[in-house]
């Protein structure tokens, strides 16, 4: 295997970058950043140190799992998005607020599971496919 295979593009992780053709969510692109970004991995650590011992041993409740999950998206990850309207087809801007009541919600939880998916792609995108994308 060439060491290239391998190689993530960590600035993209931490700067961010666009994703598109994210499931159950055809029309949207998210600009993300990985999901194991300095940001990210700082506030992780500080969230999970603030849970009382017994939850951090046992297991985190869903309810925990999730405001967790949601502080992490919304703080660290999602930056912006192009593509999303409303009823009346009028493009809806980015906001961050806007963005933690989507993140929150229970009933926008595919807009939340489509975040978290598309920081996956960004934290796993390799150099080479990116140096490549600048090529062409």
């Amino acid at each position: 295997m060439r060491l290239s295979d391998i190689k993530v593009d960590s600035a993209a992780i931490e700067r961010g970058d666009w994703v598109d053709n994210i499931p159950e969510l055809s029309d949207l692109r998210l600009k993300v950043r990985g999901d194991n970004n300095s940001d990210y991995r700082a506030l992780s650590g500080r969230l999970q140190r603030a849970l009382p011992a017994g939850q951090r041993s046992d297991g985190l409740a869903p309810d925990v799992a999730d405001k967790i999950t949601v502080e992490l998206l919304h703080k660290t990850v999602l930056l912006d998005w192009s593509g999303l309207v409303d009823a009346a087809g009028v493009a809806v801007p980015y906001t961050p607020e806007l963005a933690l009541s989507l993140l929150s919600d229970p009933d926008f939880r595919n807009f939340r599971y489509g975040v978290a998916w598309a920081a996956a792609v960004v934290a796993s995108r390799r150099k080479a496919e990116q140096d490549a994308a600048v090529k062409n």
